[in-house]
This record gives C-alpha cells, sequence and structure tokens, in this order.
C-alpha cells in the first residue's frame, strides 16, 4: 500500500477532491429521510398542501445539487484512478526493460503480463471505487446511526447490534478469501503460460498432432484455477444473503417496536418511516462496504504482485562510475580469466561453464565450436552481460566488463542470437535499432554484407517493406540474414553470430563469411558447423562446459578428438 500511495501523491488534488464532494453528496442524502418524515408528519397529517409542496420541493433541490457533486466526484476518481494506473503501468514497464536474463527466467513472462495488465487494472478499478466509497459508506454508517439516535434513542439499539453483527461478518471473510485471492493470480499465470506457448508452439504442436494432448494440459490449468475461483465465490456468495438476512431482521424489529411506540404516543409516523430508510441506507452501504473490501483484498494480492517486481534490483546494471570505453587502450579486445557460471544461484549445484580461459584480440576471427548444450550461447551471453560470470572475470578492452557502463558495451558489441527476432514495422525501422541514425547507404552497405541485398532489391517497397510481427513474411534464411545485417549497422568492434547461419545453404554462408572479413571487426562465430568456422585465427572447443580443445583448425585436427569427430563426421 506505500508504493501506491506515492502514486496517488501525484494526483493528490484529485484525490482530496473526489473524496470531499461525495461527502457533501452523502451529506444530503442523509437528509431526505428527516424532511420525508416532516412532510408526513406535519404536511399530510395537517392536510397542508402548501407545505407538502415547498418541502418537496426542497427535496428535489437537494438531489439535483446532491446529482452535481456525485458528478465531480466521479470525474475525480476516474482522473486519479486513469492517472494511477498509467504512471504505474510506465514504471512497471520501465523496471522490466531493466531487469537482465536472470530476472526475466525468474519471473516468467507470461506472469510480468499478468502483472502489467490484469494486475494494474485492478488496481485502477479499485482506486476508482475507493474514491468514490471509502469515505462514503463510514459516512452514510455513522450519520444513519447519529440520526437515528436523535430520533429515537431507544430504538437505536436495533442499529447498535446490526453493525457490529455486519462488521463481524464482513472480517471473517476478509480473513477467509485473502490467501486465496494470491494463489488465484498465481494460477492465472499459469494459464496465461500455457496459452502463449500454444500460441506460439501452434505450428509443432500440429505437426505432431498433439493438439489434444496441448487442450487436456490447458483444460487441467483452468480446471485449477476455476476450483479456487468457485472456493472464494462460494463464501463470497454467503455474504450478501447473511447482511440482507440480518438487516430484515432489523427491519421487522424497527417495525414491531415502531408500531408500539406509535400507539403509547411515543412516536410519529414519520419518524419510523425515516427510521426504515436509515436502515436501507445502512444496509446499502454495508453492501457496498462488502463489495469494498473484497475489492481490496484483490487489489491488496496484485500490489503485492506489482511490488515483488518494482522491489527487485536488477543483477546487471550500471556501477556509479561505470567506463566509458570511448578512449580506452589495450592489448587483447577481451579477456576470460578463468571464468565459471552457473544459471542457478546455488553455488552448490555443478557450473554449466567451469574455469574458462581465453583471449580476443583486435580483428581475430574466433570460432567456438562444441556438441548441444556444451556452453556456446553461454558465453556469447557473458560476452554481452546478459548474464555476470558466478566466478572469474571478463575483461573487455582491458577493464572488467562490470566496470564498463551497458551503454558503451552495447554500443561496442553486437550480437546475433540463434533465435532470430524481427519486429513488426519496416525493414528501415527494423535495420535502425542499433543507430536510430543510420542512414539508407549504411542500411544498404550492411544488407549487402550479410547477403540480405539480393532478396531486399526485389522487394517494391525496398527499405519501406512491411515486417509482419516475428518476421512472420520473411523466410528462416532471409530473417537470419536480416538480423545480421542490423547487427552490422553502425559497425561494432566486436561481432558475435550465435550460430546465426544455421539457416543459410553453404554458398551464402561461405560468401557471408568472406564479405564479414573484409570489415575491420573482430568477430566470434559460434556454429555447429566446422567448416564455418575451420579458417577462424583461434578456434575453442567446448564439452560439456569444460575448453578440451583451443587452437587453429589443422592442429586440433591433430591434438583434439572431439573436434577431429566433429569435423569428419560433418565432412563425410
Amino acid at each position: 500500500m506505500k508504493m501506491l500511495w506515492g502514486y496517488l501523491k501525484k494526483y493528490k488534488w484529485y484525490v482530496i477532491f473526489g473524496p470531499f464532494f461525495k461527502l457533501l453528496e452523502s451529506l444530503l442524502e442523509l437528509c431526505n429521510p428527516l424532511i420525508v418524515a416532516e412532510i408526513i408528519d406535519v404536511g399530510v397529517k395537517n392536510s397542508d398542501i402548501d407545505y407538502i409542496i415547498r418541502y418537496g420541493l426542497i427535496i428535489l433541490a437537494i438531489n439535483i445539487i446532491s446529482f452535481g457533486f456525485s458528478l465531480i466526484s466521479q470525474k475525480c476518481a476516474s482522473l486519479a484512478s486513469t492517472g494511477v494506473s498509467t504512471s504505474m503501468r510506465a514504471d512497471l514497464y520501465k523496471k522490466i526493460t531493466e531487469f537482465s536474463h536472470a530476472e526475466l527466467d525468474n519471473f516468467g513472462t507470461a506472469s510480468l503480463v499478468n502483472r502489467i495488465i490484469n494486475d494494474v487494472n485492478q488496481v485502477e478499478n479499485a482506486v476508482g471505487v475507493s474514491l468514490r466509497l471509502l469515505i462514503r459508506v463510514p459516512f452514510l454508517l455513522i450519520g444513519a446511526f447519529v440520526i437515528s439516535l436523535v430520533i429515537n434513542p431507544k430504538m437505536s439499539i436495533v442499529f447498535l447490534i446490526l453493525i457490529p453483527i455486519v462488521c463481524l461478518i464482513l472480517w471473517i471473510y476478509t480473513k477467509k478469501t485473502s490467501p486465496h485471492f494470491v494463489i488465484m493470480r498465481e494460477k492465472l499465470d499459469t494459464v496465461s503460460k500455457i496459452t502463449r506457448e500454444n500460441l506460439e508452439g501452434t505450428r509443432v504442436i500440429r505437426a505432431f498432432n498433439k493438439q489434444e494432448d496441448e487442450k487436456k494440459r490447458f483444460e487441467l490449468s483452468s480446471e485449477d484455477y476455476t476450483k479456487t475461483s468457485i472456493r472464494i465465490s462460494k463464501i463470497s456468495s454467503l455474504l450478501s444473503p447473511m447482511v440482507f438476512l440480518i438487516v430484515d431482521i432489523a427491519t421487522i424489529a424497527i417495525l414491531i417496536l415502531g408500531g408500539w411506540q406509535i400507539n403509547i404516543g411515543g412516536m410519529e409516523q414519520g419518524e419510523v418511516l425515516a427510521l426504515i430508510d436509515y436502515v436501507s441506507i445502512i444496509t446499502i452501504s454495508l453492501l457496498l462496504m462488502s463489495q469494498l473490501i473484497v475489492m481490496i483484498v484483490r487489489t491488496n494480492a496484485s500490489l503485492h504482485r506489482i511490488n515483488e517486481v518494482m522491489v527487485t534490483t536488477p543483477s546487471i546494471q550500471d556501477k556509479p562510475n561505470a567506463i566509458k570505453t570511448d578512449k580506452l587502450k589495450y592489448n587483447a579486445l577481451m579477456e576470460f580469466k578463468n571464468v565459471s557460471f552457473n544459471y542457478s544461484s546455488d553455488l552448490t549445484n555443478e557450473s554449466f561453464i567451469k574455469n574458462l580461459s581465453f583471449s580476443i584480440y583486435p580483428n581475430q576471427t574466433i570460432g567456438i565450436i562444441g556438441g548441444t548444450g556444451s556452453g556456446k550461447t553461454t558465453i556469447a551471453n557473458l560476452m554481452t552481460r546478459f548474464y555476470d560470470a558466478t566466478q572469474g572475470e571478463i575483461l573487455f578492452k582491458g577493464k572488467n566488463i562490470k566496470n564498463i557502463s551497458l551503454e558503451s558495451l552495447r554500443r561496442d558489441i553486437s550480437i546475433v542470437q540463434q533465435r532470430s527476432a524481427l519486429f513488426s514495422g519496416s525493414l528501415r525501422e527494423n535495420l535502425s535499432l542499433r543507430d536510430p541514425n543510420a542512414s539508407d547507404e549504411e542500411m544498404i552497405e550492411a544488407l549487402k554484407i550479410s547477403q540480405a541485398y539480393s532478396f531486399v532489391s526485389t522487394w517494391k517497397n525496398g527499405l519501406d517493406y512491411q515486417i509482419m510481427a516475428g518476421g512472420k513474411n520473411v523466410s528462416g534464411g532471409q530473417m537470419q540474414r536480416l538480423t545480421i545485417a542490423r547487427a552490422l549497422i553502425n559497425k561494432p568492434d566486436l561481432l558475435i553470430l550465435d550460430d546465426s547461419s544455421s539457416a543459410l545453404d553453404f554458398l551464402t554462408d561461405s560468401n557471408l563469411r568472406k564479405a564479414l572479413k573484409t570489415l575491420d571487426t573482430t568477430l566470434v562465430i559460434i556454429s555447429q558447423r566446422a567448416t564455418s568456422i575451420q579458417s577462424a585465427d583461434l578456434i575453442i572447443v567446448l564439452d560439456n562446459g569444460n575448453v578440451v580443445g583451443m587452437g587453429k583448425h589443422k592442429d586440433l585436427i591433430k591434438d583434439c578428438n572431439i573436434y577431429k569427430e566433429i569435423y569428419e563426421s560433418q565432412a563425410k
């Protein structure tokens, strides 16, 4: 809740004026039963038509003014709630974009999407409702009780019994349902995750004819979520009937006691009707309070989930005096010194990369090869500081990579990952991600080097060609070449190609490597193909996170059995 107050302060005038005008509306609402009692006890009793009309016009004026106050309050609440949700969603999105891969892995995409959409929407609704009801409901309850006490102190005993019983019911309800709302949100995350996986992998699911299996998987998750929701609904379904039952008993008691008071001359008929009206006001207020409590409980669960994201400190961020790389003098461009890495925070688990040491010098071409799961992509992630090494240190341009500003690092190092990604928009917009100021000439040069210009030049709109979300309207090989072209914009000092030519034929792959050698750029090629790296200045052979060979192609053929097996199996 402390986090929410920080956002409400930005809209303090709406937060103040919204409840204030709702308070004025409630005050006028409490006057109506008293005026009606006067009309009955004086105007109707004495058959005074003028008196009835005069007080009837007063009621009309009060209701018109009350309606105006209500509109002002609604507008203030609406502006405050939408403002809070907009600011919160923007901050949440900014926070998520600052996360390293470790935090993204920890939360999961489906959970983060639910938090930024569903949970923030829940907070928005709660703020809007609370600004309208949080002051109004207690004021109506207290006001109705105080006025009933003034009308007839003896009859107010009914209210003294009614209100504590209902409050006790609401407290029990809150205690019973509060834990279930957190669980329900977590289960909704699971449903979202399965849905996302099915939508992204629909081709794979159909290819293996697993539609029914995925339907069952989704149904089980959905049923689990539904059971939790039903459990809460069962408890909630008892709330309103119990409140109405107690209020109905109170109304009957007022009618019986009021009739007896009228017979002995202790009360007027209008006063009894006014008390019944106040019972109705209390009834509506208590029901609104129950809805408000339900919403607050739900919102508390959502705020907890939002706060989890907001208080998470990114494991990878700039230090206060982060170094810029512009004027650094160095010998080796990048050095790994006894680097070990574990994806788990539990250091007792076996490391994924173990005691890795090597150096990369300017304008070299480095090849990294190994079997599936040997740690090739992990090395690429460590080079770009998507993850931090668990042990050892990585130097870039002679400085520890942790001391270099991320802006400098991302500018100097460019990576094309295994899973190519293009975004919806024009090709020009996609290519300018590395440098928004890149000229068309620079883009065309990058396309030529990446062997993509041959097909881009045939497109009717050229650089203005519209790419669909996820690059659905380009082939796998075209997507890889376009992402390589994007990485070449602004000529990085170090270019990492993480198995990014797997969809290319051997001729295109060969032409790509020849074109890359013309650049004044250090190149790291991670590949499953020995032919793609055999001309590299240094080849690193990995096996289960260990370096089992390091050297040139001709030396590794003689001295490294694993490299020899890989090469000969592909050559044959």
